[in-house]
């Protein structure tokens, strides 16, 4: 387990002593693909870290429909606000592939590492990212049109957006299925987007 902790950001300084401690506090478990990590209105116990898989986050509407927040990958924390203000998850969480997450027992972790400058700062520096990641995803949806929203989609999200089924990357933008498959032909017509053997990609 230690040889994981070392490749987490978070983890990267602490000295040999502190990650036997952190050992100590902290377990993996395993997740197939469709499994839920959590649930909205859940309260957590354990600080999240994905270590394998792609997992997305969601929440419903009104209505009953699906929005997605955003996708992330290995190495990437995990409701982490929720779990600082100690309230219940905002949102859920599936994974979209087979997973693994590291979970370390908050309480302990809050008594033992939380008050340790660098690991206070990547979490900071955590949220902050999410918090952009927001802010551009508002200002998308308001300034720009469909075309632009899934051009800038496949620009920033090539990593996973060939995991992603189509009604989901349409999920995620804020607009149906049929406006999302119209815009994509459309983009694909005008030469910005080509077809993969895995999906979609841009025109280089």
């Amino acid at each position: 387990m230690k040889e994981i902790l070392q490749k987490i950001y978070l983890f990267k300084e602490l000295s040999e002593e502190e990650l036997d401690k952190l050992v100590k506090i902290s377990s993996f478990s395993s997740y197939k693909k469709d499994s839920l990590l959590f649930i909205s209105g859940e309260r957590g116990k354990h600080l999240l870290i994905l270590i394998d898989g792609d997992v997305s986050v969601f929440k419903h509407d009104n209505k009953g429909n699906e929005i997605v927040i955003g996708f992330f990958s290995p190495y990437s924390l995990l409701a982490e606000a929720a779990m600082l203000r100690g309230v219940p998850f905002p949102s859920s969480a599936v994974f979209k592939t087979d997973g693994r997450v590291l979970k370390v027992e908050m309480d302990k972790f809050r008594e033992s590492f939380l008050s340790k400058p660098k690991v206070s700062t990547e979490i900071i520096n955590s949220l902050l990212s999410k918090i952009q990641l927001l802010q551009q995803n508002i200002h998308l949806n308001i300034a720009s049109t469909a075309k632009d929203k899934i051009l800038h989609f496949y620009n920033t999200n090539s990593s996973i957006v060939f995991k992603l089924k189509k009604y989901e990357i349409a999920t995620l933008l804020g607009m149906s299925p049929e406006t999302f498959s119209r815009n994509l032909n459309s983009l694909i017509n005008d030469k910005k987007l080509q077809k993969t053997p895995t999906g979609y990609a841009l025109v280089k």
